[in-house]
């Protein structure tokens, strides 16, 4: 018996039940997962009550309450949709949420949030980058920054953030107030704005940098434990926060890759009180994959223009103006 959504044999586990080894999906002998038809998306109907939702996922409302949202795809086991969301306490504070639910109960299987405009803006226009530039199966067929020629707007970038570390290093210039700070053992902080700037191996300043700055350009090197990159953007980076979209395979089976969206924290406590990156408890360069996030894959490469024109109806609904360069 083969798993639907692997292709690769399952093993037995006892007598009529099987378990697949990569995904780890249990299954009854003779009984396979219906498909249903994912929904269309379009400005009139793509949108259903947040109720919906609610009734039928694993959703909490003591921490966040879904206003609306599309359903990109659903099967018995599997679903995925586009939320708007606010919390209890902040109703005017609205984010985007893409969730992944699985078996037949929808349980919590992955999450990514979009608090920013600018970040769904980055996100939108990576996702779109990944459909050009992988086919059907995932293989990459794009360039990596090296080897293709930088635009205008990639160097004049790149020389915004040159004059920034430039003004860090020469004058301890804070990046977003601009007035000195103060030099401690492993980092700066400027006491006008509180802002942070980690060193980190030869005076190499880690500072944030605004999702307007970042280039989107495809990269190989994230701290990924057990799966490794084909190619992935980063979407968000600051000190403490990272978000990227990369897409990967297992070690293995290097046929079968897939896209997932990364979301790390950085643990500033340990690196602003011992000066170093913290190593170990499935960590890497000091970032841990942010809590609660789980592990939102999409493996249909189908869905990602779905997801990409319900992105752009979310963002009509928050009044969030993606579309201007």
């Amino acid at each position: 018996m083969k798993c639907p959504a692997c292709n690769i044999d399952m093993e037995q586990l006892v007598a009529g039940i099987f378990q697949c080894p990569q995904c780890k999906k249990i299954m009854k002998d003779g009984i396979k997962e219906k498909v249903i038809t994912t929904q269309k998306i379009t400005e009139d109907d793509g949108f259903q009550e947040g109720d919906y939702f609610h009734q039928n996922a694993s959703l909490n409302k003591q921490y966040e309450i879904v206003e609306k949202g599309v359903t990109i795809s659903k099967t018995p086991n599997r679903w995925f949709s586009v939320l708007i969301c606010h919390s209890p306490l902040l109703q005017n504070e609205k984010y985007i949420r893409l969730s992944w639910w699985k078996k037949s109960f929808y349980q919590h299987a992955g999450m990514f949030k979009i608090y920013e405009e600018d970040v769904l803006k980055n996100i939108v226009k990576s996702l779109e980058k990944i459909d050009d530039n992988f086919d059907e199966m995932w293989t990459f067929r794009g360039k990596f920054r090296r080897k293709s020629p930088k635009t205008e707007e990639q160097l004049e970038k790149e020389k915004k953030l040159d004059i920034i570390k430039y003004r860090i290093l020469e004058n301890r210039t804070c990046p977003r107030c601009q007035k000195k700070m103060d030099k401690m053992k492993s980092h700066y902080e400027c006491q006008h704005c509180g802002e942070i700037v980690i060193l980190e191996g030869y005076n190499q300043p880690i500072f944030n940098i605004a999702p307007s700055d970042l280039d989107l350009n495809f990269q190989g090197d994230f701290p990924i434990n057990f799966y490794m990159p084909v190619a992935g953007i980063t979407v968000k980076w600051l000190m403490g926060e990272w978000k990227a979209l990369v897409v990967i395979y297992s070690k293995d089976n290097p046929n079968k890759k897939w896209l997932r969206f990364y979301w790390w924290n950085r643990d500033l406590q340990n690196i602003l009180k011992y000066g170093q990156r913290e190593m170990g408890n499935g960590t890497q360069m000091g970032w841990k994959v942010q809590k609660g996030v789980s592990s939102p894959n999409l493996y249909d490469k189908k869905l990602l223009k779905p997801l990409i024109n319900a992105l752009k109806n979310a963002a009509k609904e928050l009044n969030w103006d993606i579309d201007n360069n």
